[in-house]
């Protein structure tokens, strides 16, 4: 049973470690598209397919952010509160 236990907290932590790697990336590849979208804003470029393409990405990218991070911060601090109460 103790196993069993063990098994399912180290699948949870790696479970929680590559959700917050993704959110990283995603947040990074947000950042890079938003700097992308602002330079051809400032060209008057908002009419091309690329700019068109670019918000449609970013927006989707947003979204999944937006869905994923409170769950990651949830869990996050599930694991904080189990350390507090183990010390």
């Amino acid at each position: 049973m103790e196993k069993d236990y063990t098994e399912k907290v180290i699948e949870f932590m790696e479970q929680l470690q590559k959700l917050g790697e993704q959110l990283e990336a995603a947040q990074n590849q947000q950042k890079f598209m938003i700097s992308r979208l602002l330079e051809l804003k400032k060209d008057n470029l908002t009419d091309t397919e690329e700019y068109t393409s670019l918000s449609i990405r970013s927006k989707a990218l947003q979204d999944m952010i937006d869905k994923w991070r409170p769950i990651y911060l949830e869990r996050l601090e599930m694991v904080k509160d189990v350390k507090k109460k183990k010390k």
